[in-house]
């Protein structure tokens, strides 16, 4: 526990015990162990859907429930057995942003044990009148292109820090206010001190066969010319 503490606070996050959570918090912000500590569920419920249920805690801060997906999601749904992911994904997150690639900051993470199981909290900035890629592409617009050939350097800016995401898909994907895409769900992404050609060639393969999934169930008409302008944005920032 004391060199997972110090870890932590290398990256400026502290870790109180607040019975009957531990809380997980960014030093700037010491509110956050009382905000987070204060009630079963937080905040209050939104819009926001992902595989996890999302609540607004401040105007700037959305919490997730964390819970399994696939299969895992019906035998265990929230429980976790410890919470290796969570830390995972606020390092990778950390990572990134020092990088100066777009992914929402962890502030905080709040668990619970009750036997061998966790419960999990992950709370992070909100990212201000975002949509995710696959909802943007449901309605025709003139700039599918465009948002493609960003999300491409987006995902090579990440292969470039040595960073895989397990999970890439377009939900994955939001689009910030002025369009930027920024990459979400990192308790999926691992990272290499150098990044096999043949993970960057699997997730390139893995996001655009959930572009072409979701184009087959008639959710989205793909520009002529898509898969085109993902990989000339990928290679043109290589």
């Amino acid at each position: 526990m004391t060199g997972m503490n110090t870890d932590l606070e290398n990256l400026g996050y502290a870790v109180r015990r607040l019975p009957p959570y531990t809380v997980i918090y960014k030093q700037s912000h010491p509110h956050l162990k009382e905000l987070v500590s204060d009630q079963a569920v937080l905040g209050r419920q939104t819009s926001i859907t992902g595989r996890s249920v999302i609540r607004i805690i401040e105007p700037d801060l959305v919490v997730r429930t964390l819970t399994h997906g696939g299969m895992l999601r019906r035998l265990t749904g929230p429980r976790f057995l410890g919470i290796g992911r969570s830390l995972r994904e606020l390092r990778v997150s950390a990572y990134l942003i020092s990088h100066n690639i777009l992914t929402p900051e962890i502030m905080a993470v709040r668990y619970m044990k009750k036997g061998i199981f966790s419960y999990i909290d992950v709370v992070s900035r909100l990212v201000p009148g975002s949509i995710d890629l696959l909802t943007y592409l449901e309605k025709p617009s003139g700039d599918g292109l465009a948002l493609l050939r960003q999300t491409g350097r987006l995902v090579c800016e990440v292969h470039r820090t040595g960073v895989y995401h397990t999970d890439l898909h377009v939900k994955n994907i939001l689009l910030g206010k002025d369009k930027s895409p920024w990459i979400i769900d990192l308790d999926n992404a691992y990272r290499f001190s150098n990044l096999p050609a043949l993970l960057k060639r699997r997730n390139i393969s893995r996001f655009l066969h959930s572009l072409k999934k979701w184009e087959g169930r008639k959710r989205i008409l793909l520009p002529d010319g898509w898969q085109e302008a993902f990989l000339d944005g990928y290679t043109s920032n290589g």
